[in-house]
């Protein structure tokens, strides 16, 4: 896949960023438009672009991409928890945690998703859906404890079975395993309002970046070392590892263009919740959102010249 697709795809996916940037300086995104827009996002268009995205003829070869998507999701976001706490075991107790959140966790349904289907199309959010399920496992679980939380592993496992996108991975699994058919103005209906997951994701992250001043979100370090982990860091090491490890190619690619995501948006919302540095984490999540408009077309087009 050229370069310039990809740039392009990217391109289109940030200009729209900035018309929500433009339409909450001029009040029109504000707090309350944000909030709404991504409650239609959350609770409809993320999960029907996820269950368009099942409706795939079954074939033995999509079913052991699968298996390759979940195992090695798993294994980079494990391999994470542990290299996160070697990056960042001497900063403060506030700080670290926030850092290593970063590390771990991406945007990776937000953005990821509708980048995963802008550069590789339906079957890419296919193998993506999978990694997203992984991923809920993982930020309910460890993501939610590292934070001071404590919950029991049954209400763990119902705030991922909750999550209206874990829901509509698991309906259009059966559908996608039995081949279950369905009828072509649902499929129509449930496509069209799954397309619209890519353009309100940009708008909402612009709108909520309008609220930030800008100046000073770029005046410490560890944001750039936040954002250098994220953006590079991560993806680059799973790419390699992808390789070592024999992955078939577009697993791969979906896996370590999740890892390519910046920081997850929920890293403002569990420091403020559990009383650690939310406004150093605001600063993170906006600032690698700010940077991958740039490491984002770079770090997929290397990888997508592998597919």
């Amino acid at each position: 896949m050229k370069f310039d697709i990809i740039l392009n795809q990217v391109l289109i996916l940030f200009l729209i960023l900035g018309m929500g940037y433009a339409g909450g300086k001029f009040g029109i995104l504000d707090s309350k438009g944000t909030k709404k827009l991504s409650e239609v996002l959350l609770y409809i268009s993320s999960p029907m672009l996820v269950l368009n995205s099942l409706f795939i003829e079954y074939s033995r070869e999509h079913l052991i991409n699968i298996i390759w998507t979940i195992v090695f999701s798993a294994a980079v976001l494990t391999f994470a928890i542990f290299l996160s706490k070697l990056i960042y075991g001497r900063f403060s107790e506030k700080t670290s945690v926030v850092l290593r959140y970063t590390a771990i966790f991406s945007n990776c349904g937000y953005i990821g998703l509708p980048i995963m289907k802008a550069v590789f199309g339906d079957e890419g959010v296919f193998y993506g859906t999978f990694y997203v399920v992984i991923f809920q496992f993982f930020i309910w679980s460890y993501g939610y404890a590292m934070f001071g939380a404590k919950d029991t592993i049954g209400n763990t496992i119902k705030k991922v079975l909750i999550n209206p996108s874990i829901i509509a991975a698991f309906v259009g699994t059966i559908v996608f395993i039995f081949q279950i058919p369905v009828p072509a103005y649902i499929k129509g209906a449930i496509k069209s309002v799954g397309d619209t997951t890519m353009p309100l994701s940009m708008l909402i992250v612009g709108g909520v970046m309008s609220t930030a001043k800008l100046a000073a979100l770029f005046n410490d370090w560890k944001v750039y070392l936040s954002s250098f982990v994220r953006l590079v860091f991560m993806p680059v090491l799973a790419f390699l590892a992808s390789k070592l490890a024999g992955v078939p190619s577009l697993p791969a690619a979906v896996t370590v263009t999740a890892l390519a995501m910046p920081a997850a948006t929920n890293t403002t919302v569990f420091s403020e919740m559990f009383d650690k540095d939310s406004v150093f984490a605001s600063k993170c999540v906006t600032v690698s959102s700010l940077l991958s408009i740039i490491t984002i077309p770079l770090i997929i087009g290397w990888v997508a010249s592998y597919v």
